[in-house]
């Protein structure tokens, strides 16, 4: 009986450990990173507020396909850091980017072109790894 509640218990912690595990966005052959997904609208409204610092190769990815992207807005509000936002299409295409968002600007930062995906990455990061419209993501687990 012991037995079977230590198999049970280390199967629960290794499933809630690939459930915790990033993701990996790599931009054709220029970069790589590592990724938080926010998809619910809870994380999807903190984002990433109250955060001080982000290594170079870390970012967050928020996935609109469930929603009506019509209208979406983002804003730096309680955001410590300055930011690139990357706007990605259903095709895996980059679409748009508003480079260097201020932090903690009320202003509301959009796209007029169709997307499904936006990524948050450390201001400059866009410009200093060579990316460009209509390059190519990839989106992997990050196993």
């Amino acid at each position: 009986m012991f037995y079977k509640v230590f198999c049970l218990s280390c199967l629960v912690v290794i499933l809630g450990f690939y459930a915790l595990m990033d993701e990996r966005l790599c931009v054709e052959d220029k970069f790589c990173y590592n990724i938080k997904v926010a998809k619910t609208p809870k994380k999807m409204s903190k984002g990433l507020m109250f955060v001080k610092s982000m290594p170079e190769n870390e970012g967050m990815l928020f996935d609109f396909r469930l929603y009506d992207r019509k209208g979406v807005a983002m804003w730096m509000k309680n955001t410590f850091i300055y930011l690139d936002m990357v706007f990605i299409g259903c095709d895996k295409k980059i679409k748009d980017v508003y480079k260097n968002a201020k932090p903690h600007s009320l202003e509301h930062i959009r796209s007029d072109e169709d997307f499904c995906y936006i990524l948050e990455i450390n201001g400059g990061e866009f410009d200093k790894r060579g990316m460009k419209i209509g390059d190519d993501v990839i989106i992997k687990p990050a196993l």
